[in-house]
């Protein structure tokens, strides 16, 4: 959310359309701490909460766009934020960056239901990340106000996605942030049957471990699979050094446990060139063409995995055609220019004169 969130950013600056910004972002946030009721937590709130009014009841101020966010004490925050701009009377737009709201909405007592379609409801508009994911947000708001704007993100420069692949090892990519629902566990379990049947197969697991229990048990799996020696834990990565791992890489594996929404890794490995294997939720689904770009299994379990790797491993050919196609398929659909075009798109007929007049943008950062 928030990488999408600077590349909106970056777009309005390219045609000039100004815009004040509510910064969430938590400069000392890590991951293991969004979501929490602290103090601290609650303070940064609160101050976010003033500043949005600031902003919204500001008078060249013609609409509030907010990245919404899907789980508590966040939403309790961006509720705040959309009460706000609804007393400024000024239209918001909201930007669904998953594909859990509506399981939120239905696991909510009546009374929370009601203040989430008195608030979200009326939002002049839901922008959601593809076709599917649209019953995320008609859990709240009516059709006609739901549209789909795909993500899009920057290719690094070709000169940092260099990769080093080597003709004896087959090189296999899992980046994320590394909580147990993305999948890490399931991906060192299968990797582990895949590499007893392929010795060539060498994993690289890359981002930060918010759950110190997740952490230990990864290590103490890959250890008692025989595999520790097989797969490089590397931590977080940026730059040019996950540019490069994108570069080193002959397949990217993202087995996510939940609903994804369009992860931007995805598209960052279609545009490396690299053939994604992932989970079939239904962001991914309408991202990663199955048999075409790359390969989709139903559920993330280990030996569902292991089959795609080995099936990825063992043709060559295979892993290039479904690499090629990815990188084209970036190249049409999921570019920053071609998010930015659909983006600004959908904000100028509330902005009258958009050169002009500015949206405030509220940045879905550290969670209150």
């Amino acid at each position: 959310m928030e990488m999408a969130t600077r590349a909106l950013l970056q777009e309005l600056d390219r045609v000039g359309i100004r815009y004040s910004r509510v910064n969430t972002a938590d400069p000392n946030d890590i991951l293991g701490n969004r979501g929490q009721w602290t103090l601290h937590n609650v303070g940064t709130a609160l101050r976010d909460v003033l500043l949005c009014a600031r902003h919204a009841f500001a008078r060249d101020v013609r609409a509030v766009y907010l990245p919404i966010a899907q789980g508590f004490p966040a939403l309790l925050r961006d509720l705040l934020f959309m009460a706000i701009a609804h007393a400024a009377r000024k239209p918001v737009i909201v930007h669904l960056h998953g594909g859990a709201f509506d399981r939120l909405y239905d696991s909510q007592p009546p009374r929370v239901q009601r203040l989430m379609r008195m608030i979200v409801g009326r939002a002049a508009l839901g922008i959601v990340l593809a076709s599917e994911l649209r019953p995320a947000l008609e859990c709240v708001l009516p059709q006609s106000c739901v549209v789909v704007v795909e993500n899009g993100i920057d290719l690094p420069p070709l000169e940092e996605m260099d990769g080093l692949r080597s003709d004896d090892h087959v090189h296999v990519l899992f980046l994320s942030s590394l909580y147990r629902r993305k999948g890490v566990l399931a991906f060192v379990e299968g990797f582990g049957i895949a590499a007893r049947h392929q010795p060539s197969l060498r994993a690289t697991v890359a981002g930060s471990w918010p759950e110190a229990d997740t952490h230990a048990q990864t290590l103490e799996l890959a250890k008692r699979r025989g595999v520790e020696a097989s797969i490089a834990f590397v931590g977080p990565v940026d730059g040019a050094r996950k540019a490069r791992l994108f570069g080193n890489a002959d397949i990217f594996c993202f087995p996510s446990l939940i609903v994804e929404g369009q992860p931007l890794v995805v598209l960052e490995a279609m545009a490396a060139g690299l053939p994604v294997l992932a989970t079939a939720s239904p962001g991914v689904a309408a991202t990663v063409l199955d048999g075409e770009t790359g390969i989709l299994i139903e559920q993330a379990s280990p030996e569902a995995i292991a089959e795609k790797l080995l099936q990825l491993a063992q043709y060559p050919d295979e892993r290039i055609r479904l690499g090629e196609a990815a990188r084209r398929r970036y190249e049409q659909l999921y570019t920053q220019r071609a998010f930015g075009d659909r983006m600004i798109k959908i904000l100028r007929p509330f902005l009258e004169n958009g050169r002009h007049r500015h949206p405030a943008v509220a940045k879905e950062g550290a969670a209150a």
